[in-house]
């Protein structure tokens, strides 16, 4: 009876997590058509940058190729304590750059305070947030522009992982953002709010005033997004604008990026819903239980696989996949051991683009 009871106590709160992925999956399969529309909000795209030197380039080149009325897209590069030509490489490309510099108060929540409070002194109707090591599809702010027409206060956009040959960690990365998306996709038919993701965030200037930014700490975007939930502001999510962006070039700075991401919480964590997923069917057959964990391991299964196919399978990424449990197994890892270790200070990502560089 005890023994059963632990079972339960472990295959329950599975079922719950499979549910929590597979329903918004499957709703996320409806598509909904979109129409053709004349613009009509303006946009600031606020650009945080800390030493982004050698990738910022690129974000400005996407921004510039946007297709969107010119005279209603306004670029802001915030650089935030920077020792490199960042500054001097947006003001080049013709962007507005503020330049900020208080060594006390690092990361990215303080660059955007800064750049927000100077974005709401103009006349833009929509914030959006892009990292500067991240590129923006051309077709993005149509896509937003026709999400707050709806009348949204927030918005989302799908976020792409363009790295995934780059060995393990660029793999197990972009599954785990295509992943993200299409459970983000289905919450959102199913009228739920998603979460913020750090970059391609969108907000109302209205909300921005009436919810002001204040989130300093090492997960930015889940600290303002909890404030947005307690506000019962709603986040769409915008799978027509796309954030490409590119995962830590080894998996130890993957390892370090999700180091500063479990300040989000241990409850986002994917890998360790694997590895409670894991106990629970073990802890199940050994008592007897087939159908159920068996049930739990092929919905994961498919979810998995479905979010691979759509990343793409070459005899590269093959070789990825056999390596990434290992790779998961640390991911889970470093998010368990923030239970027992307190979050250290904001410490940058290395940038693939800067091995290129190099």
């Amino acid at each position: 009876m005890v023994s059963a009871a632990v079972v339960l106590a472990c295959l329950v709160p599975a079922t719950a997590a499979c549910l929590g992925y597979l329903v918004p999956t499957l709703a996320a399969r409806v598509r909904r058509r979109t129409r053709a529309r004349v613009p009509t909000h303006a946009f600031t795209v606020l650009v945080p940058a800390h030493n982004e030197e050698h990738a910022l380039p690129a974000a400005l080149r996407s921004l510039a190729a946007l297709d969107y009325p010119a005279q209603m897209v306004r670029v802001c590069v915030v650089a935030d304590n920077c020792t490199d030509g960042t500054a001097a490489i947006a003001r080049a490309a013709g962007a507005e750059c503020l330049v900020r510099c208080d060594p006390a108060e690092r990361g990215k929540g303080y660059a955007l305070a800064f750049g927000l409070a100077h974005a709401l002194k103009r006349d833009s109707d929509v914030v959006l947030v892009l990292d500067a090591d991240c590129e923006l599809n051309p077709g993005a702010l149509r896509a937003l522009d026709e999400v707050f027409a709806a009348g949204a206060d927030a918005a989302q956009a799908a976020v792409r992982s363009r790295n995934a040959d780059d060995g393990p960690a660029g793999f197990v990365a972009a599954v785990g953002t295509e992943f993200d998306d299409a459970t983000a996709a289905g919450w959102d038919r199913l009228g739920f709010s998603v979460s913020l993701r750090g970059t391609g965030m969108a907000f109302r200037r209205e909300l921005l005033e009436r919810v002001p930014w204040d989130a300093f700490g090492l997960a930015e975007d889940a600290e303002y997004g909890s404030r947005l939930k307690r506000a019962s502001i709603r986040v769409r999510y915008c799978g027509g604008a796309e954030v490409l962006s590119e995962a830590p070039p080894s998996v130890a700075d993957l390892c370090q990026q999700r180091r500063r991401w479990r300040a989000a919480g241990m409850l986002v964590s994917k890998p360790l819903v694997l590895a409670h997923l894991a106990v629970a069917v073990a802890a199940g057959a050994a008592c007897g239980f087939v159908v159920w964990p068996a049930a739990l391991v092929a919905a994961f299964a498919l979810l998995y696989l479905r979010a691979v196919w759509a990343v793409g399978l070459t005899p590269r990424r093959f070789c990825s996949l056999l390596r990434s449990p290992v790779v998961v197994a640390r991911l889970g890892f470093v998010t368990l051991a923030g239970v027992v270790r307190r979050g250290g200070p904001w410490e940058r990502t290395a940038r693939p683009a800067e091995q290129r560089a190099v």
